[in-house]
């Protein structure tokens, strides 16, 4: 199938092969929207002839759930043309966002046509009439699975191409038809036999399908919405930029903010305290170099100057490694640093992280308690302990 979306994206998109361009990327979504568009309402015009013909309460349902697909995939194809508007005064980081919010609109439409199937389903046990649908017509109603679980393939693999959860969604859409369908050729074979409630009974089954599917692709639209985590894989690949570069140390508390394609990343680079600022500035524009081109948005980047030549660092260093190692609510450290020539007087600093067991537990009771076992090993040391937030990335 990917072959054959490929080949078929061809004739409608120039310079198909480029889907990581936001342009491409929508012309891909809109092209998904027409073809679901067209199929979804020659699929709804046989459903409802052969439904409307067998007197089927439930294939009449499932052909107004069809045309709804095309109301849902008319919403991908807005949502794709608005997500491309350039930024403006009200909305500086793009609109790439709307193509979530076209994701959950299509999950309302999804929960309004399982509500109505419901209730028609419920009428039909009630008041059942008798559905006499040849063999034939199912044999046509089976065609019409056929052609719409083609349907569905075609979206997900265009998804998958564009990394596109709304095309997804629109799959899912499709996905739920199928199986939507494959229950009322249950009941008009049943029906056959003189199971006559089975119409009825088979609508109920496909409301829940239209339900469970309705939440699935509600749930994958709010998490962008609100700010899902990046994925570990991601983060890693951001991390190994920074690392490839010359005089970085260490990389900490890496911050992703994504808006559709416009991705907005923080993070901080340890380097060393006898790097002038001149030097320090250009690693930092390198590492916002390479970063960038992972990401293809924005990267802030905050230096670290650590003395890693200090005598006593590697003292320190293992006694807050053994501290840590004893801590399970702690994962890392990052950021270690002694200010003052020696272990008499001065300031030890480091930040950490906490595990996810944690997270229910009062971040300044844990950097107490931590402080508390280090001041009885460098009791002339001021103790200044900080927590990582939770949506930082730190390795």
């Amino acid at each position: 199938m990917k072959t054959f979306a490929l080949w078929f994206a061809s004739f409608f998109i120039r310079n198909h092969t480029r889907t990581t361009d936001p342009e491409i990327r929508a012309r891909y979504g809109i092209l998904e929207g027409w073809v679901s568009i067209v199929g979804n309402t020659l699929l709804f015009g046989i459903k409802l002839a052969i439904g409307l013909a067998v007197h089927s309460t439930a294939l009449v349902a499932d052909a107004v759930h069809t045309l709804a697909d095309s109301a849902t995939s008319a919403v991908v194809i807005v949502g794709f043309k608005m997500s491309q508007k350039p930024s403006d005064r009200e909305h500086p980081f793009g609109h790439g966002r709307i193509e979530p919010v076209a994701t959950l609109i299509i999950s309302i439409l999804l929960f309004v046509a399982g509500f109505e199937l419901l209730k028609h389903s419920v009428h039909s046990i009630l008041t059942p009439s008798v559905a006499h649908a040849s063999y034939g017509a199912i044999a046509i109603i089976g065609l019409t699975v056929i052609a719409k679980e083609l349907m569905a393939r075609f979206s997900f693999v265009l998804g998958d191409l564009i990394n596109s959860d709304t095309l997804k969604a629109d799959a899912l859409h499709h996905r739920s038809d199928v199986l939507a369908t494959l229950l009322v050729m249950v009941a008009l074979i049943a029906s056959r036999f003189g199971y006559t409630q089975v119409d009825g009974i088979m609508g109920i089954g496909v409301s829940l399908v239209i339900f469970a599917s309705a939440w699935s692709i509600a749930t994958d639209a709010v998490n962008p919405l609100i700010g899902e985590a990046p994925s570990k894989e991601f983060l890693r690949q951001i991390e190994k930029a920074c690392r490839s570069i010359t005089d970085v140390m260490g990389v900490h508390d890496i911050v992703v903010h994504n808006y559709g394609e416009n991705r907005i990343v923080s993070l901080h680079i340890e380097v060393s305290h006898r790097l002038s600022a001149l030097a320090i500035h250009e690693i930092a524009e390198d590492v916002e170099e390479v970063v960038g081109r992972i990401t293809g948005g924005m990267v802030v980047v905050h230096m670290d100057p650590i003395n890693r030549a200090h005598p006593n660092y590697s003292e320190v260093l293992e006694s807050v490694q053994n501290l840590v190692s004893e801590e399970p609510r702690v994962l890392t450290f990052h950021d270690l640093r002694l200010v003052g020539t020696n272990l008499s007087r001065g300031t030890l600093l480091f930040d950490i992280t906490l595990a996810d067991e944690a997270a229910d537990e009062d971040p300044e009771i844990i950097t107490q308690e931590i402080a508390s076992r280090l001041a009885v090993i460098y009791p002339n040391l001021e103790l200044l302990i900080k927590v990582s937030p939770r949506y930082s990335y730190n390795p």
